[in-house]
């Protein structure tokens, strides 16, 4: 009983239930490496949202400081 090796090794290894099988077990193996080793990141802080602050008032001139006690008008 003569049997070519080559030609059988060739049909196992085409043949699209071996092929199925093959995928399947990549991705379960995958898989299960990926659920054993996966870490969850810790939460970040969460910044409190601050209050919107309304704009500053413009500053009043002072009266009585130098300069007389007015703004330098242009002079006519």
């Amino acid at each position: 009983m003569k049997v070519n090796y080559v030609q059988l090794i060739m049909g196992v290894i085409t043949d699209i239930r071996v092929i199925g099988t093959i995928v399947v077990a990549l991705f379960v193996v995958e898989f299960a490496k990926f659920v054993t080793s996966y870490k969850k990141k810790p939460p970040k802080p969460k910044k409190p949202k601050a209050p919107k602050a309304e704009p500053a008032p413009a500053p009043k001139p002072e009266e009585g400081a130098e300069g007389g006690g007015e703004e330098a008008a242009p002079a006519e």
